[in-house]
């Protein structure tokens, strides 16, 4: 076999083989001999089939086949020792006229170079970080979930708008019985006025199903009757057995210790201090991401790259699944467009900045990720054969492996680009953060 490169322009390349018959011979000879014991047809007993009539049937396929994986391997295997840096993968050249049947076959494979270029971190115009801060309300309203989740539970005799609810629903036409606990305010303004506003523990109500919430999901939920069931009854018993509501938490050191144990804020204007920085630094992420967006667009933009467009367009219309008209195809590339180039632009980050992904720095950051989400939950410790279990199935799949191998990617360049590129740093409210994302992404 001979594997010749021949030079057509500074983007194109052409790899041409030529490839005889010792080079696939043996291997279609013990297909053939292969295929003969097997062969079953009439007239013949099995394994004593005449060759002439296997290779009549059988050897010109075997032989395409086997020469088409031959040069795949060949190309692959050539591209690699010779360091051919080349964008997409090698096509079959235009206009080649094959003779399968020649003891020669020459095969030419139309490759493109990817392209040089220089990434310029120092743009015209600076890159804006959006920093997310936390408003009053967004405090103030932690605040209040806080002392809710602290506070404690107290029996009370009266049902109003912060009143939990715990009885039994029962129906006998349907025999049906339910459990249920539920906030006052979600019962329908009339049927809370009729039946629960002078309710105490111990009464038996008659409801009419369709009219006890204001949602039919709430019913479904809460009650446990299926909306087709409805129409089979007219009313459905509740019985009240106890009523209580959530006394907050009294906002003092005792409660500040319970949030924060490891740094207690003296006094509430350093709870709410402590609060807001926790919330945003959980906006933080939302600004780092669309902070990567936008310098990704702006290398898009100020980045000169030249595509081998013809050659892309080739490529896409081989790889297509179905026929697709010129028309179709430019538009596909137009879209393929800036994916492509930012593709190029991340390889040559990743290159220029030892960007390195090893099996061991994706099974950190996916152990951290999984006790995240665990903490999230209030599991704070979670078991290390639960933890370990997670992780090998995660491992395991590679989508998964990808996924996390592509943010961390994002996470090393995110702290390239925050050393080098051009930064105006600009506070807004998360009002005016959700207005400029999606303002920018219509």
């Amino acid at each position: 076999m001979k594997i010749d490169l021949n030079k057509k322009s500074s983007e194109l390349s052409v790899i041409k083989i030529e490839i005889s018959l010792k080079d696939y011979q043996d291997k279609v000879q013990n297909i053939l001999n292969d295929y003969r014991k097997k062969a079953n047809i009439p007239g013949f007993r099995k394994g004593f089939v005449p060759m002439g009539m296997i290779k009549k049937q059988y050897e010109l396929p075997v032989k395409v086949d086997e020469i088409n994986k031959l040069v795949q391997n060949e190309l692959s295997k050539y591209i690699t020792e010779n360091k051919l840096s080349i964008i997409g993968s090698p096509i079959p050249s235009e206009n080649d006229n094959i003779n399968w049947n020649d003891e020669k076959i020459n095969l030419n494979f139309d490759i493109a170079t990817k392209p040089t270029f220089k990434i310029s971190f120092k743009q015209k115009e600076p890159i804006i970080y959006h920093s997310i801060t936390a408003d009053k309300s967004m405090v103030d309203n932690q605040v209040e979930a806080y002392q809710n989740q602290y506070g404690k539970l107290i029996t009370v005799k009266e049902i109003k708008d912060d009143t939990n609810i715990i009885g039994v629903f029962n129906c006998e036409k349907l025999d049906h019985t339910k459990e249920a606990n539920f906030k006052s305010n979600k019962i329908s303004k009339s049927t809370f006025k009729k039946y629960f506003l002078n309710a105490k523990v111990g009464d038996n109500i008659e409801l009419n199903p369709s009219k006890i919430f204001k949602t039919e999901d709430d019913l479904s939920k809460i009650s446990g009757l299926e909306k087709d069931k409805l129409s089979e009854i007219d009313t459905i018993g509740f019985k009240i057995n106890e009523l209580n509501k959530n006394k907050k938490a009294k906002a003092d050191k005792d409660f500040f210790k319970k949030v924060y144990p490891k740094e207690t804020p003296k006094n509430i204007t350093d709870f709410k201090s402590k609060i807001k920085e926790d919330i945003e630094k959980q906006f933080a992420n939302q600004s780092d991401q669309k902070f990567l967006n936008d310098v990704t667009d702006s290398f898009i933009k100020n980045t000169k790259i030249s595509l081998p467009k013809d050659f892309l367009k080739r490529l896409m219309k081989l790889n297509s699944k179905d026929e697709i008209s010129d028309e179709d195809l430019e538009k596909e590339y137009l879209n393929s467009e800036n994916g492509i180039k930012y593709q190029l632009i991340e390889e040559k980050l990743i290159i220029e900045n030892d960007i390195q992904i090893n099996s061991e720095s994706i099974k950190e950051f996916a152990t951290k990720m999984i006790k995240n989400q665990m903490a999230a939950y209030g599991q704070n410790n979670p078991d290390d054969n639960e933890l370990n279990s997670i992780l090998t199935r995660i491992l395991s799949n590679q989508d998964e492996v990808k996924r996390i191998s592509n943010q961390i990617i994002s996470e090393k360049l995110l702290v390239i680009y925050k050393e080098k590129v051009n930064i105006k740093n600009k506070s807004v409210s998360y009002e005016e953060y959700i207005e400029i994302a999606y303002k920018k992404n219509n």
